[in-house]
């Protein structure tokens, strides 16, 4: 049966750039071979840390220390280890009410008790994230830190405003709170007109920590992030990562390739994400266009999501069970819910589909939506 995968956040296999790759291993390998007898640096490769001090730099016009950047098993060992720094079991924290299911699972792993604070269209509401820090803080469960997916946001693409940015900050300080800043999505974007600079660079008071990834632009599989923060919350981060260092290896032959080609690549993925978040959404407005008082999606201004809000009156379960009888795969509104609720939404990840498989699995998955209500409504 012809499968039609929608399910996870990853690049189109084509974009790897395996020959390219090949070549930057012979050369570290045989330039810096013997360097791996050793423990890698407690921060990780210097080489590779660079390259991100640079994409930082390029992308918010603003310059970090080496020393503030520590790479990381992906961006899941960086939200492990911050997490343990800075919540303990049956402590609180906020994220937002639909979020990425990946950091729900560390929370829940860690025992945290999760506050959710409402998003529209452009993320975080601020009135409401204030009136949610009054109640943490007048019950006495200050939240330890707000997380947050301030550009292109899984599982909505959303993009929050500078002008909310800068509140956000003001909040934190106000309520003596840290914010994690979820940045792995950050070079995705569709447009010419950059996104707002980041809550690290707005930063005037120690608070934030940036967390970002090369697995969006590369591949999972290549397990390298990182993650930025000040000095003091650094060292209290740093207190739990007992690895022996992040893989030297990988990170040698990613930096060798990413030194000539970062910006090329990036590039060359845009492109190609591009054109099949535009597929996702032609074939949406098509094969929905008889619901369309009823069904909504996001059509996102970068990153690797769609989000689709369901009518009430859908059988999400029938729905993905269909859908998996028909070979297409998904993400279900459940996971991306703090509360792990059945929520009528879903979220389509287009990066990994062709644009072939675009066009011919998302009327089915319309199909099996339209299948799966409990109410009459015409197929």
């Amino acid at each position: 049966m012809r499968e039609y995968n929608f399910g996870a956040g990853r690049p189109d296999p084509s974009s790897f750039p395996s020959g390219e790759l090949a070549k930057a291993a012979a050369r570290v390998i045989a330039e810096h071979g013997t360097a791996l007898v050793n423990y890698p640096d407690g921060r990780g490769y210097t080489g590779l840390r660079e390259i991100a001090a640079k994409r930082f730099e390029r992308s918010e016009g603003q310059a970090v220390s080496l020393n503030e950047i520590v790479l990381t098993s992906g961006s899941m060992q960086a939200m492990q280890l911050i997490t343990e720094a800075f919540a303990q079991p049956g402590e609180t924290i906020i994220v937002e009410e639909h979020t990425y299911g990946g950091s729900l699972g560390v929370f829940r792993g860690r025992q945290v008790q999760m506050a959710s604070a409402p998003i529209d269209g452009q993320g975080l509401i601020m009135d409401e994230l204030e009136a949610l820090l009054k109640r943490l803080t007048d019950a006495g469960t200050p939240p330890r830190f707000i997380y947050t997916i301030a550009t292109h946001q899984n599982p909505t693409g959303s993009i929050l405003p500078l002008e909310r940015r800068k509140r956000l900050l003001e909040l934190a300080k106000a309520y003596d709170t840290l914010v994690v800043d979820d940045h792995c999505y950050g070079d995705i974007l569709f447009g010419s007109e950059p996104a707002p600079p980041t809550l690290y660079t707005l930063d005037t008071d120690d608070r934030v920590v940036y967390v970002a990834s090369f697995s969006k632009i590369l591949g999972p599989g290549v397990r390298l992030g990182y993650f930025m923060a000040p000095n003091d919350l650094q060292g209290r981060i740093m207190e739990n990562k007992r690895d022996g260092g992040t893989n030297a290896l990988a990170s040698m032959i990613v930096a060798e390739y990413f030194r000539d080609h970062l910006w090329e690549h990036i590039s060359r993925i845009n492109t190609i994400m591009k054109a099949r978040k535009d597929a996702v959404v032609e074939g949406l407005a098509t094969h929905f266009s008889d619901m369309a008082e009823e069904v909504w999606w996001t059509d996102p201004p970068g990153g690797l999501f769609v989000w689709v809000r369901m009518p009430d009156a859908t059988d999400t379960k029938r729905a993905m069970a269909l859908a998996s009888e028909r070979g297409v795969s998904y993400a279900s509104g459940q996971g991306f819910s703090p509360a792990n609720e059945d929520i009528p939404y879903l979220r389509i990840a287009y990066g990994f589909p062709s644009l072939e498989d675009i066009q011919d699995g998302v009327p089915i998955l319309a199909d099996c939506v339209k299948v799966a209500q409990r109410t009459a409504v015409a197929v």
